[in-house]
């Protein structure tokens, strides 16, 4: 069996973290506001802007022909502890808002160290519990804007351009009908698509809808497939449980 490579890990990290919690939008302004407000509400922003603070995942990603299982925790506002493993191995990443970490296990051997800066600032992208959307009306932090409609999938969809912190763009795809978000692009600064999340099978989790089927593509080509076992809202996760390990 292939030891799990740090590259590896640590893309499968990121894919599984995008799982909503993301937003959508829709612009005509009158119309924008209007899908930020749905969005907002489904996440009990207008009854709590805490009510989701917490949540837990688990389930099973399928990359390079080889299956692992895996466990995201993330806690409210840059709190992140994500597990990957198999038989033979095991990848934990975590972030306590402040500073990321990785620690390795493989055949027996255990590896802790803390990330770089590059890393770490990925990290916390992913970590960040809010989609730059939510409650958007109220903090105004990213350009948004509507793009154009279309069909994704034989589904009606806004797709909606994000940029964030000044330079990097997101488009997602966005139901109408259920104002879920089906797809997501990450584009590069030349404006071409750096990688691709697509979102299926929405359930709802104690009133809060969470897709259960996540796929990424990079150029066009499946990498990654994650499928969703369980999922717990507001489990009380202490702030010890993001801090790096000491063995």
């Amino acid at each position: 069996m292939r030891d799990m490579s740090y590259k590896k890990a640590l893309n499968l990290t990121l894919c599984l973290c995008m799982l909503p919690i993301f937003g959508y939008a829709q612009n005509d302004a009158f119309g924008l506001q209007r899908i930020l407000q749905r969005y907002t509400e489904a996440y009990g922003g207008f009854r709590d802007a805490n009510a989701l603070s917490s949540v837990s995942v688990e389930g099973s990603i399928m990359q390079g022909g080889e299956t692992y299982s895996f466990m995201m925790r993330k806690k409210r506002p840059y709190s992140l502890h994500y597990r990957l493993s198999n038989d033979y191995n095991s990848v934990i990443t975590g972030y306590n808002g402040e500073s990321g970490w990785i620690r390795t296990q493989s055949k027996g051997k255990v590896s802790i160290r803390a990330l770089d800066d590059k890393a770490t600032r990925a990290l916390r992208e992913q970590a960040r519990f809010d989609s730059p959307l939510f409650r958007h009306l109220e903090k105004g932090e990213h350009e948004i804007k509507l793009l154009e409609r279309s069909i994704f999938e034989e589904r009606n969809v806004f797709i909606i351009e994000v940029r964030e912190f000044g330079s990097e763009l997101n488009h997602y795809y966005v139901d109408a009908a259920t104002a879920h978000v089906v797809r997501h692009d990450q584009l590069d600064a030349a404006g071409e698509i750096r990688f691709q999340t697509f979102y299926r099978d929405y359930r709802e989790v104690e009133g809060y809808p969470f897709a259960y089927e996540i796929e990424t593509r990079v150029a066009g080509e499946t990498t990654s497939l994650a499928t969703v076992n369980t999922i717990r809202v507001n489990p009380g996760l202490l702030s010890f449980y993001f801090e790096k390990p000491q063995r």
